[in-house]
């Protein structure tokens, strides 16, 4: 049987058991690869988190995630690492679309402080470059629910680098 073959196996073996958060939070996978797969996000996790980000006025990067069952712990709250790579994703976007084409950027410390429950129905995530070096930049970056309640703060540096060919 090849790979294809038993993931048809295991996906109907599970849809059989599901519950209707099962069906949604599969539903929801299946919608984030494709969209991945067509090129509307450049990673399966923005996908996952179904990220939308834009640039403020100011300068400054917002980055907006629903939440949705498939980001949430066993209490129904976002997850603090879905918090947490929200954050870094926001701080890392900021920096690499502030370099030349032929540079990118990669995490070398990221802080966070979580401050309340991700609840509520999207977090927004605005990144602040606070400094920028010739091979470090230091960002930080508050994340606030729908409701404009503060749920977490963090800080980040980020090591600049040629980029990378991707094959």
């Amino acid at each position: 049987m090849d790979t294809k073959q038993k993931l048809i196996e295991e996906f109907n073996n599970f849809i059989n058991e599901a519950t209707l958060e099962d069906v949604d939070v599969v539903t929801s996978l299946l919608k984030s690869a494709k969209e991945k797969q067509v090129g509307k996000f450049r990673s399966y996790l923005s996908a996952i988190m179904q990220v939308e980000s834009r640039f403020l006025e100011n300068g400054d990067y917002e980055m907006r995630i629903p939440i949705q069952p498939v980001v949430h712990n066993p209490l129904k709250m976002v997850h603090g690492g879905i918090t947490a790579s929200l954050i870094d994703t926001a701080m890392g976007s900021l920096v690499y679309q502030s370099l030349p084409e032929h540079m990118a950027t990669v995490t070398t410390e990221l802080k966070v402080n979580y401050l309340k429950a991700g609840i509520g129905k999207e977090l927004i995530c605005i990144a602040t470059i606070v400094h920028r070096g010739r091979s470090i930049y230091v960002c930080e970056a508050k994340v606030y629910n729908n409701e404009d309640s503060l749920i977490a703060i963090g800080t980040g540096s980020f090591f600049i680098i040629k980029q990378r060919k991707v094959y």
